[in-house]
């Protein structure tokens, strides 16, 4: 008798975080654009890679606060041998079950990432900048991931391509931003998802490490911003990380939750 597994758990959309939904939305649209990239699963529950240098791009991720950890084995079990996980995203805090779940399958350690958002409604007009500040192109893809490679310090150009390829910035949903120098060298550069029309993610902002702490970050993420106000968006979120967390506390985001990863 052919075996079907049921079906994933329903949840009513106030069970589901809608930061999260929406960043869930985010990474099935790179993926869907990287060389490599996949997706299994729905906007509450899905298992994804993108190839980018990072955990929180690759990997389980839920919406759900109390999802079950047999809806999380089903998921896993729909996944071919070559699709695998390289992180499990569950809610603030792991429960032991999905604590033991996680450890058997290698991944034993765990790190909280916070989430912060803005009302853009209240947000700062974007400020005068001493560089040139500007939407990029489907032809700035190349620099703009050496930029973001250099920024976060990653080995390749592949672990940033996903986040700066031609395909995904001629997205609509998305937005580029780059920051030139006086010679035109591209040394800050970010960028934006719009999956829905009231929200907007920011993603991979960097900086390269000789520019850094002239504000060219906070420009990149303040041009943006008002991109996303000037489309409708009335909230702005990010996933910062820890050097990141200071910088977008002083342009106005604040805490909003904290997701638990395990790796």
């Amino acid at each position: 008798m052919e075996h079907h597994d049921p079906p994933l758990s329903i949840q009513s959309p106030a069970q589901a975080d809608v930061f999260d939904v929406e960043r869930i939305k985010a990474m099935r649209l790179v993926a869907e654009h990287a060389e490599g990239g996949w997706f299994v699963g729905d906007e509450e529950l899905g298992a994804v890679f993108t190839g980018a240098g990072t955990i929180t791009a690759n990997g389980l991720v839920t919406a759900r606060a109390d999802v079950r950890v047999d809806d999380l084995k089903q998921l896993r079990r729909r996944l071919s041998p070559d699709q695998a996980l390289q992180s499990i995203q569950v809610g603030t805090d792991a429960s032991a079950e999905q604590t033991e779940w996680a450890a058997a399958l290698g991944f034993t350690r765990a790190g909280g990432i916070p989430t912060m958002t803005m009302d853009l409604r209240e947000a700062a007009e974007f400020l005068e900048h001493p560089f040139r500040v500007r939407r990029a192109e489907r032809s700035d893809s190349d620099a703009m991931a050496q930029c973001i490679a250099d920024g976060f310090e990653l080995d390749t150009l592949a672990e940033s391509a996903p986040f700066a390829n031609a395909a995904l910035l001629a997205r609509p949903e998305v937005t580029g931003i780059v920051v030139e120098s006086a010679s035109g060298e591209i040394i800050s550069a970010g960028m934006s998802t719009q999956t829905t029309p009231d929200a907007v993610g920011l993603y991979a902002i960097a900086t390269r490490p000789e520019h850094r702490r002239q504000g060219h970050g906070a420009a990149v993420t303040r041009a943006l911003m008002a991109a996303a106000r000037e489309q409708g968006a009335s909230v702005a979120y990010l996933q910062a990380s820890p050097q990141g967390a200071p910088v977008y506390s002083r342009i106005g985001f604040t805490h909003d939750s904290t997701r638990t990863y395990m790796f």
